[in-house]
């Protein structure tokens, strides 16, 4: 059940994250102790025995701890209690009176008589999607979306959640105006870095929850809702490694930008290498042209037998001849007959050997033409090789020349920019309502987080639609093809000025063992280039991994992260191979504090780092200024990227075509 109540005044300067966060919490407002410990039994597996006397005592806890033998010495308080445990988990919890110390008291009846046991059911039946889910992190959950959507911005609504009371307050309603709408609030008591976002669409309701033990998912599988504790579940995050793809130096040149240091160093090496080349070209056609020289050589030798044996066979005919005429005049002369026999044999010994020269010749006579062609050929590649040699050196020494721009502070002063976006899905393992549903919720949740963290920008979602690329190859290979215009993707460019999209994303679900992650994008305006257009694009890989299905998901943080990368901002320092737009566009978080949405580091928050927030994140800084050694300001390079982005493609329509 949900309790509307009026909300004080707004202060936007309190803490994002007022209650630390920790391994249990559970906060309970207004719940008797029996309806409590049944919240709990399901949450954790333990039974409870309580005393009739004390089930329908009305309790007001925040269980907050690192371990469930404190909580329940936070929950049961002036109760007189028991613990049973197995191997160190507790398994059940006997609770006999009221007004104890809140210690195993020796009172402890030693029957079970006038006990009431809440034990862990099995009756209340999961989807199938669930049955590798540790026991307790997916129960069922009934949200009041009709209240809900009644509750005025500003006001407090008490949400009643199996994972405990909440008091949230209404900050932002978004109608898409096709019967679809996501309500966003956040937890008034704990801070405000613990949103609440939920989407009512054509398949149900999703959404998140973020608490001081961790983030919720909102799911609904066939008509039945459910909430999803993640850091329960058994699941790992399938991450952010190798997300983040920095342009190679020959796209950055082919669009034209200003370079930074690693450019020229690859100019210079390009240059080098095309001298090696050329040289090694050179040598090569040097070689052919002596082999040449050598084959002229015997060509001229073959010649000058043939010319000889055909000399001999000439002579040696007509001697012949000759003498065969005399014979015939004086038949009986022996020394002619012994004459021309003599001469027949040489004539046949001469006309062997020139065939055998002729033969020679016409072999040296090919390899001659052979190595000729081979030589002018190698003489022309080493010369265009030479000529590239040359354009190389001077592309090297025209970039030397150039004033690199500032990477240090953003100058251009930042103004309120709308990113259009387009979005293509694919529908092996997701139905179209789905994904649009889904993409619709995301860019909600981004353009929130834009909001908070003082970011003058938002999406427009002005284009969805389905593709039949594949589901479960390499993020990095989809991001290829998307940006390539390759394959299924040919035609897309075109369809992106169509609607003027900015950016275009490739939705997919999470295939953990082929895709490589959560997503990939290329990151814009890298080491302190500029913004390219052909490169605006990305992968997201939503949800739970369809091919390991029980180990591995994906935050629903990750749509706005992939963007983030899109907008010129990196990973936490330390986890970064190259730097963003600025000296200071790098994630911040405190591993087990926060984490903001580019950061490695978790709980995660819903936020871009930001020195503008000095203690609002777990009681210190968001993000730091630039100048600090740990600068961390992405909502600065937003603010001066999202103008540029916003360009990137000119506005052609009013209305989104959700497809």
């Amino acid at each position: 059940m949900a309790m509307p109540t009026t909300a004080t005044s707004a202060n936007e300067t309190a803490q994002l994250i007022k209650e630390q966060p920790h391994n249990i919490y559970h906060a309970v407002k207004n719940k008797t102790l029996l309806a409590v410990t049944n919240q709990l039994v399901a949450r954790t597996g333990m039974t409870f025995k309580i005393n009739t006397a004390v089930e329908n005592d009305v309790i007001n806890q925040k269980l907050a701890a690192d371990d469930w033998q404190t909580a329940l010495a936070q929950l049961l308080q002036g109760y007189n209690y028991t613990t049973i445990s197995n191997q160190g988990i507790i398994k059940t919890v006997m609770i006999t009176g009221r007004n104890g110390s809140g210690h195993d008291n020796a009172t402890t009846p030693t029957t079970e008589t006038g006990l009431i046991i809440v034990a862990p059911e099995n009756s209340n039946k999961l989807p199938d999607r669930y049955k590798n889910f540790n026991a307790g992190s997916v129960l069922n959950v009934n949200l009041p979306m009709e209240e809900l959507a009644g509750i005025p911005v500003g006001e407090n609504i008490t949400l009643d959640l199996p994972i405990g009371q909440y008091k949230v307050r209404h900050d932002d309603l978004i109608d898409h105006g096709d019967g679809t709408s996501t309500w966003i609030g956040f937890l008034d008591d704990e801070g405000k870095g613990y949103r609440v976002y939920l989407s009512q669409g054509y398949t149900g309701v999703m959404g998140n929850i973020y608490t001081p033990d961790g983030a919720y998912n909102i799911e609904t599988v066939n008509g039945q809702t459910v909430i999803v504790d993640l850091k329960r579940s058994g699941l790992q995050s399938s991450g952010y490694e190798n997300d983040d793809i920095k342009p190679s130096a020959s796209a950055l040149m082919s669009a034209g930008i200003k370079t930074a240091d690693d450019l020229i160093d690859d100019l210079k090496a390009a240059a080098d290498a095309a001298h090696t080349k050329a040289k090694a070209l050179a040598a090569q056609a040097k070689s052919l042209h002596a082999k040449y020289l050598k084959a002229v050589t015997i060509k001229k030798n073959t010649q000058d037998q043939v010319n000889h044996f055909n000399s001999v066979v000439t002579s040696a005919k007509t001697n012949l001849a000759t003498f065969q005429a005399q014979l015939k005049k004086s038949s009986t002369n022996t020394f002619l007959s012994y004459y021309i026999s003599s001469l027949t044999s040489s004539l046949k010994n001469a006309t062997s050997s020139l065939a055998k020269a002729v033969s020679d010749n016409n072999v040296a006579k090919k390899k001659v033409a052979a190595l000729y062609a081979a030589y002018n050929n190698k003489l022309a590649e080493a010369k265009a090789a030479e000529a590239n040699a040359k354009t190389a050196e001077a592309t090297y020494a025209a970039q030397m020349a150039k004033t690199k721009t500032s990477t240090t502070t953003a100058t251009k002063p930042s103004s309120d920019s709308v990113v259009d976006l387009m979005v293509l899905y694919t529908t092996k393992n997701q139905t179209a309502n789905y994904a649009k549903d889904r993409i619709k919720y995301l860019v909600d949740v981004s353009n929130q987080a834009f909001k908070d963290s003082g970011i003058n920008m938002s999406l427009r979602l002005v284009h969805t639609r389905h593709t039949n690329y594949a589901e479960d190859n390499d993020n990095s290979e989809a991001l290829d093809d998307l940006a390539n215009n390759q394959g299924v993707f040919a035609g897309i460019a075109a369809l992106r000025n169509q609607y003027g999209a900015d950016l275009v994303m490739l939705f997919r679900p999470l295939y953990a063992k082929t895709s490589g992650g959560c997503g990939t994008a290329y990151v814009g305006f890298a080491e302190g280039g500029t913004g390219i257009s052909d490169l605006a694009y990305g992968t997201i890989g939503d949800g739970y991994s369809k091919n390991i299905p029980s180990e591995y998901y994906c935050e629903s943080s990750t749509f706005t992260h992939e963007i983030g990368h899109s907008l010129g901002n990196v990973h936490d320092r330390e986890y970064s191979d190259f730097a963003g737009k600025f000296s200071y566009s790098y994630a911040w978080g405190i591993e087990d504090k926060f984490g903001t949405i580019m950061s490695y580091h978790g709980p995660s928050i819903m936020l871009f780092s930001t020195p503008k927030l000095s203690t609002q994140c777990a009681g210190t800084p968001c993000g730091f200024a630039a100048g600090n050694a740990k600068s961390s300001d992405q909502a600065t390079t937003i603010n001066y990227t999202a103008p540029i982005v916003a360009k990137y493609k000119p506005t052609t329509i009013s209305v989104p075509v959700i497809q």
